[in-house]
């Protein structure tokens, strides 16, 4: 019995942690992380003080924890997407090669797909990264995690231009940086835009390209 009591209380906790992280994201998209206070936080998830600080030391605490629940959805879904652009090369083997411009299409989808445009995400992380340059000295998590995310980035494109033959002709980590750069301005141009606009629609126009001006064909 003491088991399942704990069990069950560790699941609420849980579910008590998410929801401050929710509340926290949605606050820090808002007014910024320095304008967002821990009662706003409170406010938005509908708990008490008391509530947060049983799951987080303080503000900086919270901080850390959404950055790395952040970066961990964000690679799960880059993983997700590779794991599917790996099945697809696998179940082309053997058959007509694909156009170019269709490669270099499906890699530019995969990175969308990796970085959603969604507003909220695109307003915390803009925020997280903010803070990040503004307090650089608390700011190691958000480092560390931004820095495996854009290195998974570049290892999936030179995996993708690899197994079309291509090889980049500028490190892979300069490659992500500017392909990450160009989807989070495709995203904020739209969302300057209105509410109708496409926001992978310059990601889509321009990327392709660029992947295919710092590629070449593999060396026989």
């Amino acid at each position: 019995m003491g088991e399942a009591r704990d069990g069950v209380r560790t699941a609420r906790r849980d579910v008590t942690r998410e929801r401050v992280l929710d509340a926290a994201r949605e606050v820090f998209a808002e007014r910024g992380v320095f304008g967002g206070s821990v009662e706003d936080i409170c406010e938005r998830a509908g708990f008490t003080r008391g509530a947060f600080y049983s799951n987080f030391t303080d503000k900086a605490d919270l901080l850390e924890a959404l950055i790395a629940r952040e970066h961990a959805r964000l690679l799960a879904q880059l993983d997700a997407s590779a794991a599917l652009a790996g099945e697809r090369s696998a179940a082309a083997v053997g058959g007509p090669a694909p156009d170019l411009a269709a490669v270099l299409a499906g890699i530019v989808e995969r990175i969308l797909v990796a970085v959603p445009g969604d507003r909220q995400l695109s307003m915390v992380q803009t925020e997280l990264e903010i803070h990040a340059i503004r307090q650089p000295a608390s700011s190691a998590s958000f480092r560390e995690a931004d820095t495996r995310f854009r290195a998974r980035i570049a290892e999936f494109i030179e995996r993708g231009m690899a197994l079309q033959g291509r090889e980049l002709t500028v490190p892979s980590p300069f490659v992500a940086d500017a392909a990450v750069a160009m989807v989070a301005r495709s995203v904020r141009r739209a969302l300057l835009a209105g509410d109708d606009a496409d926001p992978d629609a310059m990601a889509r126009a321009v990327l392709p390209g660029f992947l295919l001006g710092v590629s070449r064909p593999l060396a026989d």
